[in-house]
C-alpha cells in the first residue's frame, strides 16, 4: 500500500472506527517497556513517561500559576483496568485521568495522520497514543473538547479503565516560589499494592514572570573620553520571561532629591523589544538555559554622559543609580536595578583595595565606628570642599586641610557614624534615607571658567545590634 493510501486509511479509520481500530488493526502491545508490570496483572501502556525527553527543553511554569504533563496511555489488555495513586511527588501535585470518548479521536487522527507525514514512516508506528504524545512539543491537547470522564485519583479514589480505551493522565502543580521542580505520580494497577504499576514524572521550572539582574556596572571611563563620545557611554539592562510571550515594561531612575532629576547625566531609555533572535542568543550565553526557553524580553538603555542637559558634569569617582522597572501587567512586581560605575577625573579617591569606597564594615550599632579615605590630585590649582547639602543624617564627616607632597596635593575625609546613629546595612534601597550612603565632595578652582565639579565617595557598612 502506498503511503498517501495508507495515511487516508489511518485517518479513515480512525475517526469512523473509532478507539477500538489502535488495538486491532496497529496490534500495540507496549509490555515490553514496562519494567514495573507482570504476567498476571493486566496494566495501562504509557509510550512515555518521563519528560522532557533528551532532545526537549524543560517545561516553565509560573509563580502561583498551574501547570500540568500529560501522559497517554492505552489498555490493550482486553480487560477492564483498575488504577489508583500509590503516591505523588509533593503536596502541591495533582493527578487526574480521563479516557478519551469517541469526539476527540478526529484530534488524535489528524495529530497522528501529521507526525507520520512529517517524521515517521508506516513501519515505526506502535500506538496512537505515542504518535499523539511525540507531535506536540508540549504533550498537551488544549483544543480537544472537555467532555471526556475525567477522575481525580487520590489514595482513596480509583477508578476502571475499559478494555481497549486510550486516554491520558495528567499531573498538574503549582508553586510559589522560583526553583526547579521534580514531581511524579506513582499509579497501581489491577490492585493496591501489586507489583503492576507505573511511574510517571516530569521535571519543571518554576519561574518568576520577570527575569532581570538586579546590577548592572558600567566599565570605568576616563572623563575626556566621555567629552568625546557624542552619544555617551550606553549599557543594557536586560529583561526576560520564561512564562509571557508578551508583557508591558517600563523604567525610571530613583532619586532622593526630585531636583537630582532634570540634572542627572545618567539617563534611562524606552523599553526595546529583544527579537527572536536575540533571545535565542542569550540562551546560549546561560549555561542554566540551554533546556529552557526564553518567550520574549526587553533591552533598556542605561546611557552616562559628561554632562546633563542642564550642563551639570557627571561626577567624578563611583556613580551609583537606582533604576526601578515595572509593569502595568498582572503578578509583575516592580524591580529595582542597581547601576553603578566609576569616571575617572583629576581627583584619585583612595587606593589599593578601597576601590573609591569608605568599607566600615560590620559594627556594634550602639558603639558607632569610624573610617577615612585619602584624595589626590596633581592639579595644584584644585581645591575640594564638603556638599553638606547631600550629606547622610546618619553620618559626621570632616575633610582636611590640603597638604603638599612631591606636586601632589592631598586630603583625608574622615567618617564617623555615632553610637545609635544607624540600624543595618547600608546602602540599602528603602526610603529611610540609606539609598545613597555617600559623601559627595566639590571641586574649587583658583583658575577662571574651571567648571566646578562633585567627587562621589561612597560608605559601606553593616550596623548590628549584637
Amino acid at each position: 500500500m502506498k503511503s498517501a493510501q495508507w495515511l487516508a486509511t489511518l485517518a479513515l479509520a480512525l475517526m469512523v472506527g473509532g478507539i477500538s481500530f489502535i488495538s486491532v488493526y496497529l496490534g500495540v502491545s507496549n509490555r515490553d517497556n514496562s519494567e514495573e508490570t507482570t504476567d498476571t496483572l493486566p496494566f495501562l501502556s504509557f509510550p512515555i513517561k518521563s519528560f522532557p525527553r533528551e532532545d526537549e527543553k524543560v517545561q516553565t511554569t509560573e509563580v502561583g500559576q498551574w501547570g500540568h504533563q500529560d501522559y497517554w496511555f492505552l489498555n490493550d489488555n482486553g480487560q477492564d483496568v483498575l488504577v489508583g495513586l500509590n503516591e505523588k511527588g509533593c503536596t502541591c501535585s495533582e493527578v487526574e485521568i480521563t479516557v478519551a470518548p469517541p469526539s476527540w479521536i478526529p484530534y488524535l487522527a489528524r495529530s497522528a495522520v501529521n507526525h507520520l507525514a512529517l517524521q515517521q514512516p508506516p513501519h515505526a508506528l506502535n500506538s496512537l497514543t505515542l504518535l499523539a504524545a511525540a507531535n506536540d512539543r508540549e504533550h498537551l491537547f488544549p483544543e480537544l473538547p472537555e467532555d471526556g470522564k475525567t477522575t481525580k485519583l487520590t489514595r482513596e479514589f480509583s477508578t476502571l479503565i475499559p478494555a481497549g480505551a486510550v486516554g491520558r493522565v495528567r499531573l498538574s502543580w503549582r508553586q510559589e516560589q522560583v526553583k526547579p521542580l521534580t514531581t511524579y505520580a506513582n499509579l497501581w494497577m489491577g490492585e493496591r499494592g501489586s507489583s503492576a504499576s507505573a511511574r510517571l514524572e516530569t521535571r519543571v521550572f518554576i519561574a518568576a514572570p520577570l527575569e532581570v539582574n538586579k546590577e548592572l556596572t558600567i566599565d570605568a571611563v576616563n572623563e575626556r573620553d566621555l567629552e568625546k563620545m557624542e552619544k555617551g557611554k550606553r549599557a543594557w539592562i536586560i529583561c526576560t520571561s520564561l512564562t509571557r510571550p508578551y508583557f508591558r515594561l517600563k523604567a525610571e531612575l530613583l532619586h532622593e532629591r526630585p531636583q537630582e532629576a532634570f540634572s542627572d547625566p545618567v539617563e534611562v531609555g524606552e523599553p526595546i523589544p529583544l527579537k527572536e533572535k536575540e533571545l535565542r542568543r542569550l540562551e546560549t550565553k546561560i549555561k542554566e538555559m540551554h533546556r529552557m526557553t526564553y518567550l520574549s524580553g526587553y533591552r533598556i538603555p542605561v546611557t552616562v554622559r559628561a554632562r546633563a542637559k542642564d550642563g551639570t558634569p557627571i561626577e567624578w569617582g563611583r556613580f551609583h543609580r537606582v533604576v526601578q522597572i515595572s509593569s502595568d501587567d498582572r503578578g509583575i512586581d516592580p524591580v529595582q536595578v542597581q547601576v553603578s560605575g566609576e569616571v575617572v577625573g583629576d581627583i584619585s579617591v583612595g587606593a589599593g583595595n578601597e576601590g573609591g569606597t569608605i568599607n566600615l564594615g560590620p559594627f556594634l550599632r550602639t558603639r558607632g565606628t569610624r573610617g577615612a579615605i585619602n584624595l589626590e590630585t596633581d592639579e595644584r590649582d584644585l581645591d575640594l570642599e564638603l556638599d553638606s547639602k547631600r550629606k547622610p543624617k546618619f553620618l559626621n564627616v570632616t575633610l582636611s586641610e590640603p597638604q603638599e607632597t612631591a606636586g601632589h596635593r592631598s586630603w583625608v575625609l574622615r567618617v564617623e557614624v555615632p553610637p545609635n546613629a544607624a540600624r543595618g546595612e547600608f546602602p540599602r534601597d528603602d526610603s529611610s534615607g540609606y539609598r545613597d550612603s555617600a559623601i559627595y565632595v566639590k571641586t574649587k578652582s583658583k583658575k577662571a571658567g574651571t567648571s566646578l565639579r562633585s567627587i562621589r565617595i561612597p560608605v559601606r557598612g553593616v550596623a548590628n545590634d549584637s
